[in-house]
Formats: C-alpha cells, structure tokens, sequence
C-alpha cells in the first residue's frame, strides 16, 4: 500500500535539439522517493525535429503528440512536463496545452512550473531542487547530499540536507558550480592538468559568491581561451581538474559537509570524472545507476516529483535555489474534462 498521499506520477523532459523525449516515472508522496519506476525514451524523427524546431501550433501539436505517446506507456496517477528550466537553462520547448494531454492521459497534468517563483522574484530555474532533497530522505542517515548533473557545458550542483525540512533554511541550495566536461575524443591517458588555465578559472569572480548563483555568458573565458590552446590529453585533464576544484570551492561555501555526492547527466559515463571528483571530494561520490537511480532521466524524474508536489500544495522553489523572496509553490494543473 503507498503511504498516504504518495501518488505514481510520471514526468517527461525534452531539451531542444536532442534527439528523443525521456519519461520518467515514481512514487512519492512530494517529500519522499518511495521507488523508482521505469524510463522511457521516445526518440524522435527528422521530420519530427523539424516541426518543433519551428514555432507555433505545428510545433505545440507535435510536442503534445509525443508527450503524449512517452508518458502513456505506464500508469499514473498525474504527470508533469519539464523545459530546461528544471534543472537550469536553455532554449524554451514549445508549447503545451495540459488540458489537452490530460484528456488523453486520463490524468491530471502539471505545466508551467517557474510562473510562481517568477512572480515572486525568482530567476525560475533550477525548479528540480526538491527532487533532491526526496532522494536524501530515501536514507536520511547518510546525511545531506550533493546532486551533481554534469554535462559539456556546465557542473550544476544541488545541495540536500534531509535532516532539515526542505522549506527550511540551509535545507537546499542549487548553484552552477563551474564549467562541464567538453568532448575531447580519444585522448588516451597520461595528460596532466595545466596550472596556468586552473589559476584564470579560480580567479573567476563567480567562486567569491553564495548560492545560488548562476555563470555568466562570458564567465571563465580566459580558462576557455587557454584550454583550446593545450593537446587533448592534458585539456581533457585540466577540465576534469576543473570540475573537482570548482566543486571543492563551492562547498566552503556550504552549510554542512556532504556526506555523499550522486552524478547525473552525460559525463557521469567518463570513469576518470568519476575518479577525479573522488580524489577532490572528501565523500564518497556514485554515479546515478550506482546509487540506483537511472542517470540520464533526472530532469523527467524531477518533473513527476515537482507534479506531486504542486498538487499537495508544497512548495516547488526555494530562495536558496531560484532566489525567490520566500518559499513558493505552484503550476497550470489541467485536469480531464477541462476540454470545451
């Protein structure tokens, strides 16, 4: 039996460009992950691309088709569409209309999910925070957790203390901790990291100041600038020095120590990341899967939870996380019926 309130909810994610739609599905009751459920990818065609690359109601039906077609391949009980606001950044996804999946569905459906936390201040991203936090309460007693979703460009880092309620200060902070792991190819081993780039990231500003933060567009460009001038084997080196020292600087900066750090998003799959960030982190650090968490379905994970959340009336953004004034929740739920 689910514990009172915990709903099976399922979550999709799609960011611009890539090539497939990931759902997403859980129980929890909005506070705690009770279990995960399956992934689903939907992948998507040239023409289908094509059609949401371009704007407008051809790109919202298509969007709304494929959504659909992702999330109905298991039960639930309510859905949530996740842009790349969930986690941080990027290109707007087009258009949804809830009502349209919920009917289809037979479900409530969550969208929209920063207008709260825009209202009130907030930069209306990373919106998945929380999603954190229910994963620390899974087993509490491993104390606060580091969330780490990794990939070419950025390191976003999300810090959970499950001792502390997640609306309570200190409980959760997000921050875009420095740059990602760019794509070097084959470089083999026996690089070694170049001190003169590592000294022009660190000199960076952005290290100076409190979460959450987010990187400017023109932030560590001097590290960039000289990373491009080094052979693969020690620019690859360098960046995943990089990651493990911008970590280590951002969690001085922090209310507790972690206990653990998990990683999500593509480069979780490069072991000498995995090495690095354990020589520089004092805590043991999982790649998602080792933890028992599918690594490249965060964001839709994210979107289930926040779905629940934002049903239960919980909060979904934190002033520690979007800079929002004060804790706040909400989206667009659509129910089945709701079409004229």
């Amino acid at each position: 039996m689910l514990k009172a309130g915990a709903k099976r909810s399922a979550g999709a994610f799609w960011r611009p460009g890539e090539p497939a739609v990931i759902a997403a599905s859980l129980f929890s009751d909005g506070e705690t992950v009770l279990g995960i459920g399956e992934t689903v990818t939907r992948p998507l065609s040239k023409a289908e691309l094509k059609r949401l690359a371009s704007s407008g109601v051809e790109a919202s039906e298509t969007f709304e088709t494929v959504l659909a077609e992702a999330l109905s391949q298991g039960p639930c009980e309510i859905a949530g569409i996740g842009g790349t606001e969930i986690m941080g950044r990027g290109a707007s996804s087009p258009e949804v209309n809830g009502a349209v999946l919920a009917e289809v569905l037979g479900c409530p459906v969550a969208t929209d999910f920063a207008d709260a936390d825009l209202r009130l201040g907030g930069a209306g991203h990373p919106l998945g925070a929380s999603l954190a936090h229910a994963i620390a309460r899974m087993d509490p007693d491993k104390g606060p957790l580091l969330l780490l979703d990794i990939d070419s460009a950025t390191t976003r880092a999300t810090y959970a203390d499950p001792s502390l309620k997640a609306d309570k200060d200190g409980a959760l902070l997000a921050f875009e901790a420095g740059p990602g792991l760019p794509t070097f190819g084959d470089t083999g081993t026996g690089g070694s990291a170049d001190e003169v780039a590592l000294d022009s990231l660190l000199s960076d500003a952005h290290f100076l100041h409190l979460a959450p933060k987010s990187t400017k567009p023109d932030a560590f460009t001097a590290y960039f600038d000289h990373l491009a001038t080094l052979a693969p084997e020690n620019a690859e080196a360098t960046a995943l020095a990089a990651i493990a020292l911008s970590l280590v600087t951002g969690l001085d900066l922090l209310p507790k120590a972690p206990r653990r750090a998990v990683v999500f998003g593509p480069a979780r799959l490069e072991s000498r990341l995995i090495a690095a960030l354990t020589e520089g982190l004092d805590c043991p650090v999982q790649t998602a899967e080792g933890a028992g968490l599918p690594g490249d379905a965060l964001h839709a994970l994210a979107a289930a939870h926040l779905a629940v959340r934002a049903a239960r009336g919980l909060p979904t953004s934190f002033p520690g996380t979007t800079g929002v004034r004060t804790a706040v929740g909400g989206a667009n739920l659509a129910r089945p019926g709701q079409l004229a």
